[in-house]
């Protein structure tokens, strides 16, 4: 019994030996790629000449790998560490990929037998947007839309691979669409264009927006603002003329603030829902107002006394006229409309907008029907002279049946002169 304890544990004790003759790692094998192509396995690729390796560096860019491995065997070209270091220049700094992700990238080649294993460490830049993420642009019309969807959610960047030579200028794009959407964008960020690389195609393009608030203060402006548009539209539905809506309208700004000057970067809302107002808030203000109400409006950009100025032109009842809410709301709190001729300190493009021109006073008179006095018209021959009424004759014209139509009238004889009747020339 002994020895077959002793026999079992001395087989036990050879066998735990065995371990040492197995290798702990194991080496994958796999076929040669003569055409080049990149083998993906993890953070360890494989490559064998300038293009493949510049793939391979690549790869660990687009996939977010701080320290990647290639390996080298049966390189096809020059000398592989000369092409491992412009390589790795071209994919950090020339391809839009590595010159908008990468901060700065370092590299290492040793030969290892028959191979050369390559090592790769990247420093990403703080922030950068992975690839997945960018927005794809092949068009003028992709990266307006782009630009408008960013806006209208109030992000903080885009990022965008524009993929051929774009002729357009994003931030005055950003510009144009907060001018003419002053009723839902609150606020025109700041905005910051950088474009990696510089002046290449295909590049990458990164818009940074500064708002001067988060987007859930903004989001509840915005609010603020449609609410004030609707209420406005509810206080003069029930006017009769378009007159009468925007002297309401007016009324309605009127009886909500004690209007200041001041310039905000946030001109809508600040005139709406503040009471704090320049020229171009109170403009762009009264049209989307006059739009909520129905009403015919166009803002007008130009001069005032020199000075750049906005103001407005709308029609009411047919009839264009100039209002200027800015100085009528600072002023002496009175609505006024004028026309063309009146706007001696103006100054604006003509050919831009309506004219306005308002009927002279003496033209409505011409048009006005003569007013009902309330007495009868004559009946013909009652009181008409013309008509044969011998009553209505002037008796100093005597009775012309008395007059003999027979006889002639006595002419004067030569140098006699004849004396004018005193009656008559009295009455004269």
């Amino acid at each position: 019994m002994k020895r077959m304890f002793f026999l079992v544990l001395a087989l036990c004790t050879v066998l735990s030996g065995c371990s040492r003759l197995v290798p702990s790692e194991y080496v994958r094998v796999s076929k040669h790629d003569a055409g080049g192509t990149v083998q993906e396995n993890a953070d360890v690729l494989s490559a064998n000449d300038f293009q493949s390796l510049k793939a391979a560096i690549l790869s660990f860019v687009k996939s977010g790998i701080e320290h990647g491995v290639i390996r080298v065997q049966s390189y096809e070209g020059g000398d592989v560490e000369e092409d491992l270091t412009a390589a790795a220049y071209q994919v950090s700094r020339e391809d839009p990929y590595g010159a908008y992700m990468v901060d700065y990238m370092t590299h290492s080649c040793s030969l290892i037998v028959s191979y050369y294993e390559i090592g790769i460490d990247i420093t990403f830049r703080p922030g950068a947007v992975a690839p997945e993420k960018m927005k794809s642009v092949t068009a003028s019309t992709d990266a307006k839309r782009r630009i408008q969807q960013a806006m209208d959610r109030y992000d903080d960047r885009l990022v965008m691979y524009i993929s051929y030579n774009l002729q357009l200028d994003l931030e005055q794009t950003a510009r144009d669409y907060f001018e003419q959407n002053p009723g839902r964008l609150m606020a025109m960020p700041e905005i910051r264009c950088t474009a990696y690389p510089e002046n290449r195609t295909p590049r990458i393009v990164e818009m940074t927006f500064d708002y001067p608030y988060d987007k859930k203060t903004l989001l509840e402006m915005e609010t603020a603002v449609q609410d004030s548009l609707h209420a406005a539209s509810v206080y003069v539905r029930y006017r009769d003329t378009e007159l009468e809506k925007a002297e309401l309208l007016f009324t309605y700004l009127m009886e909500r603030f004690a209007y200041k000057e001041k310039s905000t970067q946030t001109p809508v809302y600040s005139h709406l829902c503040d009471g704090l107002t320049t020229s171009k808030s109170a403009a762009q203000s009264w049209q989307l107002l006059c739009e909520e109400a129905g009403l015919e409006c166009v803002t007008v950009s130009g001069l005032y006394q020199g000075a750049e100025h906005w103001w407005n032109i709308v029609c009411l009842d047919g009839e264009y006229s100039h209002l200027d809410t800015f100085r009528d709301l600072l002023g002496d709190g009175t609505l006024h409309l004028y026309d063309d001729g009146e706007m001696t300190d103006y100054y604006w493009d003509t050919t831009q907008y309506p004219a306005c021109v308002h009927p002279e006073p003496e033209d409505l008179e011409e048009t006005e029907e003569p007013e009902e006095t309330g007495e009868e018209a004559p009946e013909p021959g009652e009181g008409n002279p013309e008509a044969g009424d011998p009553e209505a004759r002037d008796p100093e014209e005597g009775n012309p049946e008395e007059t003999d139509p027979e006889k002639p009238p006595q002419e004067p004889l030569p140098g006699e002169e004849t004396e004018p009747d005193a009656e008559k020339l009295g009455a004269a």
